[in-house]
C-alpha cells in the first residue's frame, strides 16, 4: 500500500537527531593523526564538577544544561560524561531541535565505543521536513497527488524507546510505535531504517490507516524500500479493505 511509504522517512531523521544526543564538549584537535572531531559547545549549566583522580575521570553538568553542534541544540537537566568508559547520561528529560526534528524523552544515553545513542522513556519526536517551492505548492492543493510532498509532511513519531547505531547508520523504536501524520496513522511493535540501504522495515502488529479510511495490516513483517527509482514494498500474510471511485471509468 502506497500510503505507509508517507511514514518512512520519520526514522530517517532519528538518525540526525540521537547521533547528537548527550554528547559532551569535545576538543578541537585529536592526538590520533587524521582523526577528526566534531565540536560540541556547552553553552550553560547551573553547575559543573569535573574529577580527573586516578579511579575516576568524570564530568558532570547540572541545571538547565545546554550543548549545541551547528544548528541542532540539546538541553537536560543533568549530563554526566565518563571519560574512561567513553560514555554520556542523562538520567533527567532530554530535548533535542534543529530545524527539521524535534525529540524529547526521560532519558538519554550515549556509548561512543559501541558508536550507540539511546532515548528513552515517553520519546516524542516531531519531524519537520523541508520542502520545496514545488512541494509545498503541492501540499496547499488538496487535489494534488505529489507523493513527495505527502512524504515531507509533518509526522510525529511515539515509542518507549529509539536507539541509534550511527556507525551503521540503523536507527530503530521499539516497545510499540505509532507515527501519525495529518489524518493518516501506522503502528507497529517494532521499526527499523537502514540509512544506507534507505530501507524501512516494521515488525510484529502492523496496521496503516490513511485519510480515506482504507487499511493495510501484517501480523508479521512488513517491508518498504524507498531508494528513488527502486521503491517497493512486501508484506507477510497481508491484509486490508480499499475504496474504489465506481464514477470513474
Amino acid at each position: 500500500m502506497r500510503y505507509l511509504k508517507y511514514l518512512a522517512p520519520a526514522l530517517a531523521l532519528i538518525a540526525a537527531a540521537i547521533s547528537v544526543s548527550c554528547l559532551p564538549a569535545q576538543t578541537a584537535k585529536s592526538s590520533k593523526p587524521g582523526m577528526t572531531w566534531k565540536t560540541f559547545t556547552m553553552e550553560h549549566a547551573d553547575f559543573t564538577k569535573i574529577k580527573w583522580g586516578n579511579d575516576e575521570k568524570t564530568t558532570l553538568y547540572k541545571g538547565h544544561v545546554k550543548f549545541t553542534h551547528g544548528d541542532t541544540t540539546l538541553t537536560s537537566d543533568e549530563i554526566l560524561y565518563d571519560v574512561k568508559v567513553k560514555t554520556a547520561k542523562s538520567p533527567g528529560s532530554v530535548k533535542i531541535t534543529d530545524p527539521e526534528c524535534d525529540i524529547t524523552g526521560n532519558s538519554g544515553f550515549a556509548d561512543f565505543n559501541k558508536k550507540l545513542g539511546i532515548i528513552e522513556g515517553k520519546v516524542v519526536m516531531l519531524l519537520k521536513p523541508k520542502l520545496t517551492p514545488e512541494e509545498e505548492k503541492a501540499r496547499q492543493d488538496k487535489n494534488s497527488n505529489n507523493i513527495e510532498a505527502k512524504i515531507k509532511e509533518q509526522t510525529t513519531v511515539t515509542c518507549p524507546k529509539l536507539e541509534y547505531q550511527y556507525k551503521t547508520k540503523i536507527a530503530a523504536a521499539t516497545g510499540g510505535v505509532l507515527f501519525t501524520q495529518k489524518n493518516r496513522t501506522a503502528n507497529a511493535d517494532k521499526a527499523i531504517y537502514d540509512v544506507k540501504a534507505e530501507k524501512l522495515t516494521l515488525i510484529g502488529h502492523v496496521k496503516a490507516v490513511d485519510e480515506e479510511g482504507q487499511v493495510f495490516a501484517s501480523p508479521d513483517k512488513v517491508i518498504i524500500s524507498l531508494k528513488k527509482g527502486d521503491e517497493w514494498m512486501e508484506a507477510t500474510n497481508a491484509s486490508g479493505s480499499f475504496k474504489v471511485d465506481l464514477d470513474e471509468e
